[in-house]
């Protein structure tokens, strides 16, 4: 069975949820400020993962709702992360069985654009609600992002098919 043929069996939503607890938790862990630009949202990741490999549980609702709990979870204004997840989303969602079917190489490059629109929208957003001008660092995140991609997918698509397994 290959990826294709798995992104259309319905997963629980426990599984589901479980993934986005685990990514959210951390996300919300404290680092010190040089490491922080580095480390990528593992909570878009994750949203990336399943609304390509489950579009019809994990689609913009879903991210509305995790982009809210994200802003709750890093004191951001309330529906910044809900506007940059949904429009993420809406791009992934449009082109997903596209996508499902390149290879890992052309994935990270998609996953890159994907991140990098996120990115993009949060700037924009802070900048026009808080003044607050983000410097080049900011961007270097969604490159570990993608570049962690291949280990991520495979991570959860390896939980996905031991899951299935067991039932």
């Amino acid at each position: 069975m290959s990826d294709f043929d798995d992104s259309f069996q319905i997963m629980p939503w426990h599984v589901i949820i479980g993934s986005f607890v685990v990514a959210m938790l951390l996300d919300f862990m404290p680092f010190p400020f040089d490491v922080f630009f580095w480390l990528p949202e593992l909570t878009a990741l994750t949203l990336l993962y399943w609304s390509m490999h489950c579009p019809q549980r994990v689609g913009l609702g879903v991210a509305f709702i995790v982009g809210l709990l994200a802003d709750v979870g890093t004191a951001a204004s309330l529906g910044l992360h809900a506007l940059s997840y949904t429009v993420m989303v809406f791009f992934i969602l449009n082109r997903h069985r596209q996508i499902m079917l390149y290879g890992h190489v052309m994935q990270i490059f998609v996953i890159l654009a994907a991140l990098l629109c996120n990115q993009a929208v949060l700037v924009v957003a802070r900048l026009f609600l808080n003044h607050q001008i983000i410097t080049w660092q900011s961007f270097i995140a969604p490159f570990v992002g993608a570049l962690i991609w291949p280990l991520l997918s495979q991570l959860l698509l390896v939980i996905t098919r031991s899951y299935r397994n067991r039932r």
